[in-house]
């Protein structure tokens, strides 16, 4: 925990300091002001195809990529008005984004197939993998990352392994935050709901000459669900504070970067049971400090070439804290203890988590055809737990990729690429991929890709100690890794169709693809050794998967200043594995529609609709009306009031998350100075 006080105490000194701007404050929220003010910006999206990076890691008009990509801007996400950045995934065609055990552990899943901790897409902010190294999860909760500092959300709908490696399996999901220099001046956000939901937001950023800043911090609590599936109270429901301060130095030739983040959850935990053995006594908490910094340096070496290194490390610290009782028989088979009545004692579930990863990345235009982007990165991951691996484990990887943008004649587009990696836990792999685009015009294209990827195990798979240490000293026995799990291998094809009106500014894009999935790991994990022996997890259950599926999006910006957004998607997964079937969402389907109805007041709405997600139908409404106006000069105000309520009856993705009302309202301002 080296830089969580330094963080947040820094966020709270350079927030209250108030530097004075040097240019008037930008930001990219939404604005109801003058008519010449929305018509430059209409004009600005009509004439402009939209350029994206995920895709090879190198700026492209978006009619030129050949997978299939998402792209959430600024002025959706103000918009939206989604209060955490995991949920704008529900606006990505077959996302489905929902609480699972608690109101604190969301599950966003791609193409479904696991629901207790998904584990099948890559996420990176600002190019920094957020993908635990222990077990194998994006812990959304603990990212130390405010949606009002967000610029886009770029969605790589497809294997893209031959640029971000290992475990970049179904999707990309790359988290692109604002520059300081787009955020200049300060603002407040607030959040309140008839659910006892809160959420309070701050920043101050600043320009000293060539450097920028932000500091950035917020904090949040969520009630959670009220009972469970018996109808009892459950015990949910978390708190977290974050904080986070970026620097950025720009030149004519050079760019550098820090960025650094800490974030503090605690998270109530429904009492555990073990069918009628032991039980907690107490109501646990699970308590999670996160902290990373970031560094980047980039530099234009010659008009052709532009090297850029970065290094990051990030830490995740878990703790949890049960109070129990055990019966006799229970305490004797688990723990080897003679005891003639129950026996009341504590144990901890502890974690830390950290991963260090450097790379060097070297652009390359060849000629005015041809593009090459090369890297070289080193990864190390660490886990540390007395409960889940009796001390500490760790993996290394390497990497080298190379990709490539070759423009055959005004007409076609190549987009090749590879990447070599080797793990000391899981060997050596290959991830190729290859596409075509053929463009109709500047603004409509074709395009096929087809490209393969590996989730390799992670540290649980390979190495699980899995005990439990009373405080008096009893250890248990234990439940252990034996032989490990190979890779998880994916290969995918896909074709799809983009087109963009510039003068109605209306994009839409349609995807068909076809996955092959081998090997994919169903094995379960849990403690298991109650015979006074230790035992072996499950190992080497695996299912061959074929996946089948269209996708459509659609996304109009009107003159007017109204936005409408359209999603859908149909999945077909051939399989005849039951816990694989019940966890994929095979209807996907969201609409969201924004109009102004005066300079001032506007009208939103988003209809959202998942079928047999987990337990069943998914479905809900959320709308609200906003009120903008100035309070002088470039200072404004936002304010509004909606109500969310779920359209279906029953329990959301799981049996025990219920909601005594199925209907809640809410206020929410937003202040810009």
């Amino acid at each position: 925990m080296i830089y969580r006080p330094f963080i947040l105490l820094t966020c709270c000194f350079v927030m209250s300091q108030g530097w004075s701007k040097s240019s008037e404050s930008l930001e990219l929220g939404f604005s109801m002001g003058e008519a010449s003010e929305g018509l430059c910006a209409f004009q600005s999206i009509a004439n402009d195809i939209p350029t994206v990076v995920t895709p090879s890691k190198m700026p492209q008009p978006r009619v030129d990529v050949s997978s299939t990509l998402s792209v959430l801007d600024g002025d959706f996400i103000r918009r939206v008005n989604m209060q955490y950045v995991e949920d704008l995934l529900r606006f990505v065609p077959g996302f489905a984004v929902a609480p699972y055990y608690s109101s604190s552990q969301k599950v966003a899943s791609y193409h479904g197939t696991q629901l207790d901790q998904y584990r099948r897409i890559q996420v990176l902010v600002n190019g920094r993998s957020v993908y635990s190294a222990g077990l194998a999860r994006v812990e959304w909760a603990t990212l130390p990352l405010s949606i009002e500092d967000v610029a886009r959300v770029e969605v790589n709908r497809g294997p893209n392994a031959a640029s971000y490696g290992i475990n970049s399996f179904f999707a990309v999901v790359n988290i692109i935050t604002q520059s300081p220099l787009e955020t200049l001046g300060e603002s407040v956000t607030a959040y309140s709901g008839t659910r006892g939901d809160y959420r309070l937001y701050g920043q101050h950023s600043g320009l000293q000459g060539e450097w920028s800043y932000r500091a950035s911090a917020s904090t949040t609590n969520v009630s959670g669900f009220d009972i469970d599936a018996d109808g009892d109270k459950r015990h949910d429901g978390h708190g977290a504070v974050m904080g986070n301060v970026l620097i950025q130095k720009e030149t004519p030739t050079s760019s550098f970067d820090i960025d650094i983040g800490a974030s503090s959850l605690r998270d109530n935990i429904q009492p555990s049971s073990y069918g009628g053995q032991a039980a907690d006594v107490n109501e646990p908490e699970r308590l999670v400090d996160r902290e990373h910094i970031k560094l980047g340096y980039g530099t234009q070496v010659s008009s052709a070439h532009h090297l850029k290194v970065q290094y990051y490390y990030d830490e995740s610290d878990l703790n949890e804290y049960h109070d129990v009782e055990l019966t006799p028989l229970f305490y004797a088979q688990v723990f080897n203890g003679v005891s003639s009545g129950s026996v009341r004692s504590t144990y901890d579930v502890d974690l830390v988590e950290t991963r260090q990863d450097i790379e060097l990345q070297d652009t390359w235009e060849v000629s005015e055809s041809v593009r090459l982007i090369s890297a070289i990165g080193y990864r190390l991951d660490e886990a540390e737990s007395e409960h889940y691996f009796s001390g500490r484990v760790s993996d290394e990887v390497f990497r080298l990729s190379s990709n490539m943008e070759y423009r055959v004649n005004p007409d076609w587009v190549l987009n090749t690429g590879a990447m070599f990696e080797h793990s000391d836990m899981g060997g050596s792999f290959l991830s190729p991929k290859f596409g075509v685009t053929y463009k109709l015009s500047e603004q409509e294209s074709l395009r096929f890709n087809v490209s393969k990827a590996v989730r390799t195990p992670d540290l649980s798979d390979q190495y699980f100690q899995w005990q439990y240490a009373l405080s008096n000293g009893d250890v248990s026995t234990v439940t252990y890794a034996d032989k490990g799990e190979a890779e998880e291998k994916i290969t995918s094809y896909e074709v799809g169709y983009y087109r963009y009106w510039p003068k109605k500014a209306v994009s839409v894009d349609l995807k068909l693809y076809h996955d092959q999935v081998q090997d994919m790991v169903l094995s379960k994990k849990y403690f298991s050794s109650f015979d006074k022996v230790d035992a072996p997890i499950e190992e080497g259950v695996t299912e061959d998967v074929t996946i089948n599926g269209v996708e459509l999006e659609l996304d109009w910006r009107f003159q007017s200043g109204a936005m409408a957004r359209f999603t859908y998607a149909y999945q077909d997964t051939d399989t005849e594995n039951q816990t694989l079937i019940e966890a994929t969402t095979p209807v996907v389907m969201s609409l969201f529609g924004s109009v102004p109805l005066s300079d001032k007041w506007s009208a939103q709405g988003y209809y959202w609709y998942g079928k047999a997600f987990g337990e069943g139908d998914y479905a809900l409404l959320n709308t609200w009306l906003s009120y903008q106006f100035s309070l002088g000069g470039y200072s404004k105000a936002r304010m509004g009031v909606g109500m969310e309520t779920t359209l279906n009856s029953g329990a959301l993705v799981s049996k025990h998350n219920n909601y005594e009302d199925d209907a809640f309202a809410y206020i929410f301002t937003r202040f810009t100075f």
